[in-house]
């Protein structure tokens, strides 16, 4: 239930704080007093986008607040559990769900759930757990055939078996794009089997071993310049070992000496064993660089060789447009498994097919399935709508749900994201009428009466706790109003039912009255609600609907007429 609600600095108001109750509570006022700034209101907090355009002039910064009791139950057909829900993206819950959103100035929209920071998706999630809003643009979607499948689904509870439907249709569509994609591929597959096997065929033939380019080339370096290299080598051998005063003579100089400090003073022991492994390591690369230098030998034949291959391995890197010899394996890699991929081609097309033809038989099974239920369910449906429209004075009226359902025999593809069906609703208000389309037949005031019969029957259905029209009356007047009045007064022994409007048949079935009006302070304008807590503000307020600008007694009389009588209908 929604408990309270509080507005800060949005459009024309400054600052508002609401409670609500149970039961039926409706709001009235003039035209743009700002009833609709109170919609605007809930529907941010049920995680709708608000523009910095409805920011009061002046202000940095809109807030609205919303307090609700937490509901028992989840929506049916949603996999969405509001309380496990709420816990798992750590937000404490205990009695109620008091929901924060705040609008700047520069666009940032900020929205909490008991004080921790929530997307606008997670908090779509939990606002459709909580309130439904119906309004004239409800009405509207009774005319676009589209929606009649919807409205079907969620009173036979069918939206989880459409789910899977749906999953089995963009499987199947994932299955034959990638059958597209292959046999895309088959067309171009001869040509691109003769270049791979002529990459394949140049680089076995080049035989590339790993690191092979830069180990050639530090080869190719070192022959190049044998001459100096060994030149060099010997400088070190001299100075290490053979010149007068060589470096390991010095060393074992120094050793000698410090052997004989540590007879003196041991802590010279230290020192000695320090030149000790220098000399050792000295006397070790002495003997490395004496191998070493054996071996070096000048061969023009070997780098020859090296230059060919050097100069083979360029080949193919200019010829491939690579920088490096290791990008010729990968290439080399590549192109073997992209070959095996392809001449095992027929094989991947007939495990694609295999899997196509398979979800087909799914997708049948289960569309089926649906279709089978929805003709159930529409005929459950449809005597409900009847009852309620001939609630309405609709004493007449006919309303069928049409199902036309595709064949898979007859159609290759007959089904979409929502199974084989196509629903219309059919209508005859008058005797003797053809049944057609609603969407051919029906008048304003009967195209409210037809969404209300739907609410009504829909949210029986319904776990959602909390019901908003938003002027859901349009088209209506006199004695349908006062049954719209008594069926939406009925409504609210299921749910907390908010109703914005104008006719006062509806207005004294209320049990709760809120008037919002506006006014000017200061050269600017100000929308406060109040809440009608006295018989004698509800009948004045009756009375300014029922008489317009000049309230007479008379009028007043009716209006307490009304109050007494529709009050004492609706017990």
């Amino acid at each position: 239930m929604l408990l309270q609600l509080r507005i800060e600095n949005l459009a024309t108001i400054r600052n508002l704080d609401v409670e609500f109750n149970a039961g039926f509570s409706i709001l009235t006022g003039e035209t743009g007093a700002g009833k609709s700034i109170m919609i605007d209101a809930i529907l941010l907090v049920l995680g709708h986008r608000g523009d910095p355009e409805m920011i009061r002039t002046g202000e940095e910064q809109s807030v609205v607040e919303a307090i609700f009791s937490v509901p028992e139950n989840s929506v049916q057909g949603e996999k969405f559990d509001l309380r496990s829900e709420l816990d798992d993206s750590g937000i404490d819950l205990e009695d109620e769900i008091i929901v924060r959103c705040l609008i700047s100035r520069k666009g940032r929209q900020k929205r909490l759930i008991n004080g921790v920071s929530v997307t606008a998706d997670f908090l779509k999630k939990v606002g459709r757990q909580l309130i439904n809003i119906h309004g004239q643009h409800d009405n509207q979607s009774l005319l676009q055939v589209s929606s009649h499948l919807n409205f079907l689904d969620g009173y036979g509870q069918l939206l989880p078996l459409r789910l899977q439907v749906s999953e089995l249709f963009r499987a199947m569509q994932d299955a034959k794009k990638e059958q597209k994609a292959l046999q895309k591929q088959f067309a171009e597959r001869a040509d691109r089997i003769e270049e791979l096997k002529e990459i394949i065929e140049d680089l076995s033939e080049l035989n590339l071993l790993p690191a092979e380019e830069s180990d050639l080339r530090q080869e190719e370096n070192r022959l190049t310049h044998v001459e100096k290299l060994t030149s060099l080598l010997n400088q070190v051998q001299h100075q290490l070992h053979e010149l007068d005063g060589s470096v390991l003579a010095q060393l074992e100089i120094l050793r000698k000496l410090l052997g004989e400090a540590e007879q003196i003073d041991p802590e010279c022991a230290k020192f000695r064993s320090g030149i000790e492994s220098v000399l050792f390591q000295l006397e070790d690369s002495h003997q490395e660089l004496l191998s070493y230098n054996s071996k070096i030998e000048d061969d023009p034949a070997r780098l020859a060789w090296i230059n060919e291959r050097l100069s083979r391995i360029q080949h193919f890197e200019r010829k491939f447009r690579f920088d490096n010899a290791d990008e010729l394996l990968t290439l080399f890699e590549k192109s073997q498994h992209e070959l095996d991929s392809l001449e095992h081609h027929d094989e991947n097309e007939q495990e694609i097919f295999e899997k196509i033809e398979f979800l087909k038989k799914q997708m049948q099974k289960k569309a089926e399935l649906l279709s089978q239920q929805r003709r159930q369910a529409a005929i459950k449906m449809d005597r409900a709508i009847v009852d309620e429209l001939r609630q309405l004075g609709m004493e007449k009226a006919r309303f069928e749900t049409q199902i036309i359902s595709a064949s898979f025999e007859e159609t290759n593809e007959p089904f979409s994201s929502t199974g084989i069906d196509q629903v219309v609703f059919m209508l005859s208000v008058n005797p003797g009428q053809e049944i057609r389309s609603l969407v051919k037949v029906a008048s304003g005031g009967e195209l409210s009466r037809i969404m209300l019969a739907l609410k009504t029957v829909l949210t029986s259905l319904d776990t959602v706790e909390i019901l908003i029209f938003d002027e859901i009356d349009t088209g209506i007047s006199g004695g349908i109003a006062e049954i719209v009045g008594q069926k939406l007064h009925s409504l609210s022994g299921r749910h907390q039912t908010l109703c914005v409007t104008h006719l006062p048949q509806i207005v004294a079935f209320a049990d709760h009255h809120y008037l919002v009006s506006k006014h000017l302070e200061e050269d600017e304008t100000y929308t406060k609600i109040n809440h009608l807590k006295t018989k004698n503000e509800r009948v004045r307020a009756l009375a300014d609907l029922i008489g317009g600008q000049e309230i007479t007694e008379q009028t007043l009389e009716l209006a307490n007429e009304m109050l007494n009588n529709f009050q004492t209908n609706s017990l």
